[in-house]
């Protein structure tokens, strides 16, 4: 066995070490070791168990530090208790490449992507499906290898505007079932990355025509649709800084009758359903005997141990007495701290997990409105969500600058703890600037190595094609 040889297996090892109990769910229908990967998608049954697998995996793989990393770094959040635990080295901007707290996230979301696409490959082989039923779980599968990417390059690499020709590093863009024989993987560069994520979700778009859906089972927010793909890709374009394909793609996703906006009356209860709202776009869903540690564990106020991130004086300040999404109801207080009721804490109420809502369409419609010059739609779309959510608030008629500023806020008032803050701000080539801030440093530049994580130094050590981030 050669040096080479040797490296690409334990890469593929620290893939496998790291998705394990998520390939058991997988294949959670028959015992994981009797069955090889053809066996497993040798018809439409396995594919879509293998694809129900996909979706099932999105739970753990998002769940806590996907969605609360960029709200903690970005300042939306601060610790509960002094006796912390999740995510310190991140927040006190003190990470290293061997032991970041995030590392596991980056293995987590690779070796999804590797389930990925291991249906993707075989879907299209298989022979006792029609053409339709191939088709969208092919549609569906491209849907999450897109969102897979699209939250890899987030963390991992630069915006894509941070050079002029958008020729820095990306992520290793992974198309294809890992193999031994394959060459190690590099990184592409982040021009290259989007297009990937973007040939991905516009294939979706193409193969989601005249096809039902694949899996039943739970509410249609679980599951990638024609809709759901359009939004993703608004977000998509939106990050590129195409403005008109962000415009044209929430566009789409508004105008249909597929989603509504709650009322200000029914949005502060909507966050305690198991059930999808009117406006849930996309959301992750969350089995009926659940019984882990959820992503609202670490946000409730249960003990100690588990209350540990409440929200800064920083995002409270933002909202008026009469905001809906204040303190006054769409948190739980303990004393002066006050915390997110977005995810609820208790196992067996535990909420799903929404990552795009029609509330974000509006607002991305809003932003590229506003880059566009078209003023009067950009100021109607902010004063919707504005509106919905104080009733008393004062309307605005903005423009230039102060628009574009108005619609960064509003973003972060509506999508607190939804995991966007710190790629609002990067991807407008802002720094982070904390106020209500107990780290070692509460404030770094947008230029700053730090707002980068790294890649797991075991990744980098296996493979030596691959680029680590600067200065790690």
């Amino acid at each position: 066995m050669t040096t080479m040889q040797f490296k690409k297996i334990l890469f593929l090892a620290s893939l496998i070490l790291i998705c394990f109990t998520s390939c058991e769910k997988l294949l959670d229908k028959e015992p994981y070791d009797s069955l090889s990967i053809e066996e497993t998608f040798k018809d439409l049954s396995g594919t879509k168990t293998a694809l129900a697998g996909a979706y099932s995996s999105l739970l753990e793989t998002f769940q806590p530090d996907i969605m609360v990393y960029p709200d903690l770094i970005g300042g939306n959040i601060k610790y509960g208790v002094s006796s912390r635990s999740r995510l310190e080295d991140v927040y006190n901007f003190i990470q290293v490449a061997d032991n970041c707290s995030m590392n596991s996230s980056y293995l987590s979301l690779y070796s999804a992507l590797n389930n990925v696409n291991n249906i993707i490959k075989y879907a299209a082989l298989l022979t006792d499906a029609t053409t339709a039923q191939k088709n969208r779980v092919l549609a569906e599968a491209r849907c999450l290898r897109a969102l897979l990417h699209f939250n890899l390059v987030r963390l991992y690499a630069r915006p894509y505007n941070h050079t002029a020709d958008s020729s820095h590093l990306g992520i290793v863009v992974n198309t294809q079932p890992l193999l031994v024989s394959d060459p190690l993987p590099v990184r592409s560069t982040i021009d290259a990355t989007y297009d990937a994520i973007e040939t991905d979700l516009l294939t979706a778009l193409q193969l989601f025509n005249n096809t039902t859906a694949a899996l039943t089972g739970g509410y249609a927010a679980n599951y990638w649709n024609n809709y759901s793909a359009a939004a993703l890709l608004s977000k998509v374009y939106l990050y590129k800084g195409n403005w008109q394909r962000a415009w044209h793609y929430a566009n789409i996703v508004i105008t249909t009758n597929n989603y509504q906006l709650l009322t200000n009356a029914a949005y502060v209860n909507s966050w305690g359903l198991k059930t999808p709202s009117t406006e849930s776009v996309f959301e992750i869903a969350i089995e009926a005997a659940y019984s882990g540690t959820s992503l609202g564990a670490y946000y409730g106020s249960m003990s100690n141990t588990y209350q540990q991130f409440a929200a800064t004086e920083d995002l409270l300040s933002l909202y008026s007495a009469t905001d809906i999404r204040g303190r006054a109801s769409l948190f739980n207080a303990s004393g002066n701290t006050y915390f997110t009721r977005k995810y609820e804490k208790d196992a067996s109420a535990t909420t799903p997990i929404k990552l795009m809502r029609l509330s974000e369409v509006y607002l991305i419609r809003a932003e590229a409105a506003a880059e566009l010059d078209m003023t009067q739609q950009a100021n109607e779309d902010l004063e919707v969500i504005r509106k919905r959510a104080d009733v008393a608030a004062t309307p605005l008629a903005l423009t230039g600058t102060a628009l574009k500023e108005a619609i960064q806020t509003e973003r972060r008032k509506e999508l607190a703890f939804e995991g966007n803050l710190l790629f609002d701000l990067t991807r407008h080539k802002k720094g982070v600037s904390r106020t209500d801030c107990t780290a070692q440093v509460c404030g770094v530049a947008y230029t700053d190595f730090r707002l980068l994580l790294p890649l797991p130094k075991a990744s980098v050590n296996v493979n030596p094609q691959l680029i680590q981030n600067d200065n790690y």
